[in-house]
């Protein structure tokens, strides 16, 4: 019973700690990106992707379109990454193009650097997971 009491705790306080993630990118959907959230299982925790979209057409159909990332994207990055470290959590960052992964974030430094990318990024996944 005590080790139900303690995984009904440690669940209680991911779902607060995920909860919380999800609130740091409100500010990027604000500037025409679309988050969307996956909750996972137990090493898994949340899967975030992050696209940028646009409207073409009389019909106002959006659609997804290449961006480079901007200092305020950057610093929502910075954010969810010191937010995760702080939590005792994991996190891993993939930039995709054309469905590739094209690079993996894991510092800082390298998550600042994004902005002087050459290329154009088709979307970012963010996979949040417990330590090892």
């Amino acid at each position: 019973m005590r080790y139900l009491k303690t995984y009904s705790k440690l669940f209680e306080s991911n779902d607060k700690i995920l909860s919380d993630i999800e609130d740091i990118f409100r500010e990027i959907e604000d500037v025409g990106f679309k988050v969307e959230y996956n909750r996972g299982g137990v090493y898994e925790l949340l899967k975030i992707y992050i696209e940028k979209f646009d409207t073409y057409g009389f019909s106002d159909e959006s659609r997804e379109v290449k961006y480079y990332p901007t200092q305020e994207f950057v610093n929502a990055l910075l954010h969810l990454t010191s937010y995760v470290s702080e939590s005792n959590l994991d996190y891993r960052i993939e930039i995709l193009d054309d469905t590739q992964v094209v690079d993996v974030l894991s510092t800082e430094s390298d998550i600042e650097d994004i902005i002087n990318l050459n290329f154009p990024i088709d979307y970012i996944k963010v996979i949040i997971s417990n330590k090892d």
